[in-house]
């Protein structure tokens, strides 16, 4: 924690223009929380603490301000009104909507954030399961700061499942925005105090329209070559055993036509698991799981895809694919084409097996 309101103080010093007492003036806002209820948006601020050790509160890392208001503006307005400090926005990392704005009040939201002077653009954004204020007030011993804690999951997610997605939010924006394209914001739910990563939201315009779990997320994200580097795909034997291998380089293209949706993909994997016996000394073993693991992946990634189409999200920007290539503005097409796979797995045959000499 010291070294995280280091980090925040020392541009303030070596700016020349904030000492101690200007900088314990300051309301630093981390995170902000949005929800909609009783006809009302509700504001949570997260703000990250000053005080002096010693002095009363001083042992609490974050406080929390909480608001309502008939829209935004005045929902803002009266949470600062709350704080014995100037509100300081340009330090917040997250922005957490609810299940409820997502689904039917995110217009009204990226309007004001857009408009706002005092925010940053280069916030993330995420979804709450249930309440956004729940989440963004979950600060425990484990992460005194909800909001740093939530961007670090997202970026560390990579290394393991990859179902995490984060863009900044003038990039979110544009996607909304821009025809044929579609956001993706990453879902989070709080369950016994503890956070995490629940999924991927997938939009059509303003609106969340599906919510893919963290395995479909990870298609969803090895489909959009979003930071993949071990997206797991198992396939079952005798007696409950499985095979499990993990694409660790990979290049996926998206080609859509006036008369299907062909999708392409070069995909390098590796063995991460095998308990189902087989002979991987054989190079044929290989060639064999080669051909049964493409079948799988084929079906994960249709999957995906056909619940994109069914909600008609052009989350994959498959619309504006389509656009750009033939200048013809039938964004939905695609929602209505058979999809094709063309896909090379090379799963690596080196390092995975060894000798024990007795």
């Amino acid at each position: 924690m010291k070294k995280i309101l280091l980090l925040v103080i020392i541009p303030f010093c070596l700016s020349g223009c904030y000492d101690y007492n200007q900088l314990n003036d300051l309301a630093i806002i981390s995170g902000i929380g949005i929800d909609y209820e009783n006809e009302e948006f509700k504001v949570t601020f997260e703000i990250i603490s000053t005080k002096k050790e010693g002095e009363t509160s001083g042992s609490n890392n974050t406080y929390y301000i909480t608001s309502t208001g008939k829209n935004m503006v005045y929902a803002f307005t009266k949470a600062s009104n709350q704080l014995d400090k100037v509100p300081y926005f340009e330090h917040v990392e997250i922005v957490v909507f609810s299940k409820e704005v997502a689904l039917e009040h995110m217009e009204d939201c990226i309007d004001y954030l857009i408009r706002c002077e005092r925010l940053r653009n280069e916030f993330y954004t995420a979804i709450a399961e249930d309440s956004a204020e729940d989440l963004i007030s979950a600060s425990s011993k484990d992460h005194p700061i909800v909001s740093s804690y939530l961007v670090q999951l997202l970026e560390f997610n990579q290394e393991t499942y990859n179902s995490g997605y984060y863009i900044q939010f003038t990039k979110t924006v544009n996607r909304m925005l821009s025809r044929g394209e579609d956001a993706i914001i990453p879902v989070f739910k709080v369950e016994d105090d503890l956070i995490s990563l629940s999924g991927l939201g997938v939009f059509k315009d303003f609106h969340l329209v599906y919510t893919f779990n963290n395995e479909e997320a990870s298609v969803l994200n090895l489909l959009n070559n979003f930071n993949v580097e071990s997206v797991h795909f198992d396939m079952a034997c005798d007696h409950d055993k499985t095979i499990v291998i993990a694409d660790y380089k990979s290049d996926v293209s998206i080609e859509p036509t006036n008369s299907e949706v062909l999708v392409k993909a070069t995909i390098n994997a590796r063995i991460s698991e095998e308990t189902c016996g087989y002979d991987l000394k054989d190079a044929d073993t290989y060639k064999t799981l080669e051909e049964e693991f493409t079948k799988v992946i084929e079906q994960k990634m249709d999957q995906v895809l056909k619940k994109l189409q069914s909600v008609k999200s052009n989350a994959l920007n498959i619309g504006k694919n389509y656009y750009n290539k033939y200048r013809r503005e039938d964004f939905y097409l695609w929602t209505k084409q058979n999809i094709n796979y063309d896909i090379d797995l090379k799963i690596n045959k080196k390092g995975l097996t060894f000798e024990v000499n007795s």
